[in-house]
């Protein structure tokens, strides 16, 4: 197992994609070497608000579009379209995904490479309309929406149908207060065990570190190779200078997603607790007082002094 930090020597693939680009331009040089024939791409739909995947079979068809924080049925969309699999299958894929992928693909006779991405947890839609409603734009009136990319950390931008566009950022900000709140998470987020995406090929990552949280501004990746394949997949894709990366140790990569982890222990130690919070954020009342009224920053508060609680119980231990 290694671990990388680095960008594609792509510029516009480095911009537009949500940190450093080294995942889209991994799918362009498996294409390019004929290593694929088919991969998964996604599509904006305006009138669900959702983004809908796409099975391609040419890099010509694939659309950058960064982050995706929203919840899509990727396992079943992949056991759906197994007669349109040409070749080997590459895809993204969260933690929770990874696995089913590569079970279903094999039963059916097909090879795929998993680029995992590190996932902290996954929003609903209703998070997305949530902020809709807070920024007071109307959802009929939205053509397109983009959680990340165009720079790091870059945040949402949404045009409407009036050729506005209105951008939120991912940090600081009123998204970033509905992302953290856990209350658009999906419930099997809070028992999350596989956080770095383990059994991927390679997964990808933010480089939440000091030095590059306050120096970069268009994107670095964290890569972690978890086969074989998938290091000789990254030495060679940096040998014909598709990408450019240096090696990092795997205690770096560990301290980047430090926060996600050691919450998600706790969680893991704290069943009682969780379940307790998980029915809290449930509750019609409750979701009236924190949404509708206006208490969500109130929320906010309350939950990270919880949170806290449960790491400090488990420093002590």
């Amino acid at each position: 197992m290694k671990s990388y930090i680095g960008y594609s020597t792509n510029s516009d693939i480095r911009y537009k994609a949500t940190s450093g680009g080294i995942g889209t331009t991994i799918i362009k040089w498996l294409f390019d070497n004929k290593l694929i024939g088919t991969s998964i791409s996604f599509e904006f739909d305006p009138i669900t608000l959702r983004y809908v995947p796409k099975i391609i079979h040419s890099f010509d068809e694939y659309q950058i579009c960064g982050s995706i924080y929203q919840e899509i049925d990727l396992i079943g969309f992949v056991k759906s379209h197994q007669n349109e699999i040409k070749g080997t299958l590459a895809c993204f894929a969260l933690p929770c995904q990874t696995k089913a992928i590569k079970s279903i693909c094999e039963r059916y006779g097909h090879k795929v490479f998993i680029i995992g991405l590190t996932c902290s947890s996954q929003q609903t839609l209703d998070a997305t309309k949530y902020l809709l409603k807070r920024i007071n734009i109307k959802e009929q009136n939205v053509c397109h929406i983009q959680y990340r990319g165009n720079g790091w950390p870059s945040g949402i931008t949404i045009k409407t149908k009036d050729n506005k566009k209105t951008f939120i950022a991912n940090n600081a900000s009123i998204w970033n207060r509905i992302f953290h709140s856990r209350l658009f998470i999906r419930p099997k987020c809070f028992m999350c065990k596989d956080t770095l995406n383990q059994h991927s090929d390679i997964a990808l990552a933010d480089p939440w570190l000091k030095e590059y949280i306050s120096s970069e501004k268009i994107g670095m990746t964290l890569a972690t190779c978890f086969s074989e394949t998938g290091n000789r997949i990254l030495t060679q894709a940096q040998n014909d200078n598709y990408i450019h990366t240096n090696e990092i140790s795997w205690q770096q990569v560990i301290l980047s997603q430090k926060s996600t982890l050691d919450r998600k222990e706790s969680y893991r130690h704290h069943p009682d607790r969780i379940k307790l919070f998980r029915r809290l954020c449930t509750k019609s009342w409750y979701r009236f007082l924190v949404l509708d009224i206006g208490l969500l920053s109130l929320h906010c508060k309350i939950k990270n002094c919880f949170e806290k609680t449960m790491l400090l119980k488990e420093k002590r231990k």
